[in-house]
């Protein structure tokens, strides 16, 4: 067999000596959290629905998402290892929403607007997550409380000034991630908790998305 053959073969091999299968690889190679292509879908959704579904918005918002799943793919090993590289991530998912918005003919003060409200959605979602690890931890008691209240704090201050500002679907979607964060700061969910967490918040992005968008 040829050493190229052989090299070729030796890639496709998995740790425990079973060959893979390129579909299996590609799998391994996508970022694997539930939470990423809820808001990367929760975006480029209330994108279209808000700049219309024209030939320019479709084209750019499967390029935006292409873009962003490679970049996550990239990275997202590194993320993981660290909370704020992952706070950091998600504000930068909240903008994928943004040129799809914009080559659809949204006004920028619009499309900023909304790009706001999804960035305090993401990050307060985001925020709840780490709290719930970090009671994992020894001393991560105040730490948990601290990441709650913070979440409450930016999502509660964001409706507020949206709605001062006469932003009134930007103000409901963050008056919804106030009202949902203000719930977990009260039970205060665990690690074991994960799956109704992170349902719980796939429904609040979702639902705040649909409200930016109507």
């Amino acid at each position: 067999m040829p050493f190229a053959a052989v090299a070729a073969r030796k890639e496709a091999m998995t740790f425990d000596g079973r060959e893979t299968s390129p579909l299996r690889r590609l799998r391994a190679a996508l970022p694997s959290e539930h939470g990423f292509w809820v808001m990367l879908a929760g975006a480029v959704a209330s994108a279209l629905f808000r700049a219309g579904m024209s030939p320019v918005s479709v084209l750019v918002a499967a390029v935006t998402a292409m873009l962003v799943i490679a970049g996550a793919s990239a990275f997202h090993r590194r993320i993981r290892r660290s909370g704020l590289a992952q706070l950091a991530a998600t504000l930068l998912l909240s903008l994928a929403a943004l040129p799809i918005e914009l080559a659809g003919g949204v006004p920028m003060s619009d499309a900023a607007s909304a790009t706001i409200a999804r960035a305090i959605v993401f990050v307060t979602s985001a925020l709840v997550v780490r709290a719930a690890f970090a009671r994992t931890s020894r001393h991560g008691g105040h730490r948990t409380w601290g990441l709650h209240l913070l979440s409450v704090a930016i999502a509660s201050s964001g409706a507020t000034a949206f709605y001062a500002a006469s932003r009134n679907r930007e103000s409901i979607a963050c008056a919804m991630a106030a009202g949902v964060c203000a719930v977990f700061a009260y039970h205060r969910p665990t690690v074991k908790e994960l799956k109704l967490l992170g349902l719980t918040l796939s429904g609040l992005v979702l639902a705040s998305a649909t409200a930016l968008a109507l």
